[in-house]
């Protein structure tokens, strides 16, 4: 059905990536070319047609069009008529934030705008039999209660999990799209059924994260990390495969990213910082830990190699917080002295399943714990580096990272996203050469 007899990827460079790449660029160069001075914006303001309420609005009826196009027969047209008014997700976003036309309204308005788009062509789809009808009842189930809950809940707007689900199901629909269009792309047509069950699963954290208390968020994403150690832990001591351990460092290391900003933000229990702490040590402790065991042939050795890693993680995070409790300090802190835990998890962890020599492993185990309990200033990822990095690199990287992690998920081959995680953690490891912290604090 709608399959073209061209070449496949010569044919969706022409007729979909460039269209799609001018519509985008036509929108950047409009945006900022438009909202330069104090005149334009106000002119903006005094037009209500370019209010960002009224571009979420004009969206409401276009996921049904788009289905109606595919319905007809013209898939093409479907695909950029339905990415155009995705692009105008970003415009009114950027119009409210540079024109000031931020409301609460448009909290629930934008968000209810961007399900019309996609949830008419989900439902198409999975009809079709491109999707699994069960998973996109499961997610449009916790999709509509999220929305829903806007009613009685104080937190309108999306959270980070909401935005998240947005970004992969417009990734997932442009697979489906363009196997629709093309035929069959090995490539692509793996990630189709990952990428859905991805998305349901944020939809359900979306809406959970919604009902819960404020406060309790940063111990949820913690207990959350425990789990995922205690389950990699089982992994490793049921026999199983060490990469999918690592898996679950992964998300966990996910999770960490921000339970500490969300402790901040929102607030946490008393016992949130004892959370992070036995979390982080399970994690990037002891189930990574369990992961350089199995990289030695001779158990002893591994089992050396393992207790000496696990204890430079379990040393650096106690005098994490010996050390600031002496400072003072209240929240998180910018610059670790020593490596931190999680970047040596994902070092050790992919240096484990990746390198065949073990005297090799042997030595990066070892320098890496040297590094964590070291005293050299590390910049903290994802509250130094990671705000300076363009919002549009952050979105394509993580974009290229889950579409091969999904991918590697349906052939049951990492090679390539493991490579990636590699070379991250071996830049940051040398990062200190290029990137000066201002002052060093204590360890994570």
């Amino acid at each position: 059905m709608f399959q073209s007899a061209m070449t496949p990827y010569g044919s969706i460079i022409i007729e979909i990536a460039l269209p799609v790449l001018l519509m985008l660029g036509a929108e950047r160069f409009a945006v900022y070319r438009f909202l330069r001075t104090p005149r334009q914006v106000a002119w903006v303001q005094n037009h209500w047609w370019l209010h960002p309420n009224a571009i979420s609005r004009a969206r409401y009826p276009m996921g049904f069009i788009a289905v109606l196009l595919l319905h007809l027969g013209y898939p093409r047209l479907c695909f950029l008529f339905f990415t155009f008014w995705m692009i105008t997700d970003i415009t009114d976003g950027d119009i409210a934030r540079k024109c000031d036309l931020h409301t609460k309204d448009g909290e629930s308005i934008d968000p209810f705008s961007d399900k019309l788009m996609y949830s008419p062509m989900l439902v198409y789809l999975s009809w079709l039999g491109w999707l699994n009808p069960f998973v996109v009842g499961f997610f449009l189930l916790f999709d509509i209660t999220g929305q829903a809950s806007r009613h009685f809940t104080k937190i309108k707007a999306a959270n980070l999990f909401g935005k998240a689900k947005t970004f992969l199901v417009v990734v997932l629909l442009i697979v489906v799209g363009l196997e629709m269009i093309y035929g069959p792309i090995p490539a692509l047509g793996r990630t189709i059924h990952p990428l859905l069950v991805v998305c349901a699963g944020l939809a359900f954290c979306s809406t959970a994260f919604k009902l819960i208390p404020n406060y309790w968020y940063a111990n949820i994403l913690s207990i959350l990390n425990l789990v995922c150690g205690l389950a990699g832990c089982w992994v490793i001591l049921a026999g199983h495969p060490p990469v999918y351990a690592l898996g679950l460092v992964f998300l966990g290391q996910f999770l960490d990213l921000f339970d500490g900003r969300a402790a901040e933000r929102w607030g946490s229990t008393p016992q949130g910082e004892l959370f992070d702490d036995v979390a982080d040590g399970t994690s990037f402790g002891l189930t990574v830990g369990l992961i350089a065991v199995t990289a030695f042939s001779q158990l002893w050795v591994g089992i050396l190699i393992g207790l000496l890693y696990l204890g430079a993680v379990v040393y650096r995070l106690a005098r994490f917080v010996i050390e600031k409790r002496k400072q003072g300090i209240l929240g998180g802190v910018e610059t670790f002295s020593g490596l931190p835990s999680p970047a040596g998890a994902l070092l050790v962890g992919t240096a484990c399943v990746l390198i065949p020599s073990e005297l090799i492993v042997g030595s990066l185990v070892v320098l890496t714990s040297l590094l964590m309990i070291s005293r050299i200033p590390y910049a903290h990822f994802g509250r130094a580096i990671l705000p300076k990095v363009p919002k549009i690199v952050r979105v394509l990287v993580l974009g290229a990272f889950l579409f091969l992690l999904a991918l590697g998920v349906r052939r049951d081959q990492y090679l390539v996203p493991l490579l990636f995680a590699f070379v991250a953690a071996l830049t940051y490891l040398a990062s200190p050469l290029f990137w000066h912290p201002k002052k060093a604090t204590p360890p994570e």
